[in-house]
């Protein structure tokens, strides 16, 4: 009893010794908390630089992009690009990009209104899949604790399928819906701070 009551003396003797009195503390300002947070939309409050909006109408959701972030878009002629935003003006965005056939950087500006799709993330084309042991499960279970031969049971051909294509979907999950498409219902917009 006397090392419990012991023990809780010295944790309170510690945290009352470590501890900051309330009406002592200096509340950090809003400028020192978003440069925290988020640095890329602090330096662009400072410089009262201009940024991307893609918004929703109808809604408050919207997603900022902000000078030197990477970002990737199909244009009007379904050609895509990929690179850092450099220079936004009223209806132009200009991007740096590394071109494959020159295998250089090249600057390039583009229109808003050339734009048809934004992508959310930058991911590799194509479905990423890979035979795992994972989809044989069916068989050895079949084999091991039913003590069926796997060629005699048909069933396990529909659950081997069914792993298999539930693998696929689930290692490429962030290909599905990563994209915002430009219409009546969600537009791009440039602000400045």
């Amino acid at each position: 009893m006397f090392k419990y009551l012991f023990a809780v003396c010295f944790f309170l003797f510690v945290a009352k010794s470590y501890a900051q009195d309330p009406h002592m503390r200096e509340a950090e300002s809003v400028e020192e908390i978003l440069k925290k947070n988020n640095p890329e939309e602090f330096e662009a409050l400072q410089n009262h630089e201009k940024y991307l909006v893609i918004e929703k109408i109808g809604s408050t959701k919207r997603k900022k992009i902000f000078i030197d972030q990477e970002m990737a878009f199909l244009t009007m002629d379904d050609i895509p690009f990929k690179g850092n935003l450099t220079r936004l003006t009223d209806s132009t965005l200009s991007l740096t990009y590394f071109d494959n056939t020159m295998q250089r950087y090249e600057l390039r500006m583009f229109y808003l209104k050339d734009i048809q799709l934004l992508y959310k993330r930058s991911v590799q084309k194509g479905l990423n899949y890979k035979l795992s042991p994972v989809t044989l499960l069916p068989l050895a279970l079949d084999w091991i604790y039913f003590k069926r031969k796997p060629w005699e049971n048909i069933n396990t051909l529909y659950y081997i399928a069914g792993i298999e294509a539930a693998r696929i979907l689930i290692a490429n999950r962030k290909k599905f819906f990563n994209k915002y498409k430009f219409n009546e219902k969600r537009r791009l917009r440039v602000f400045q701070y």
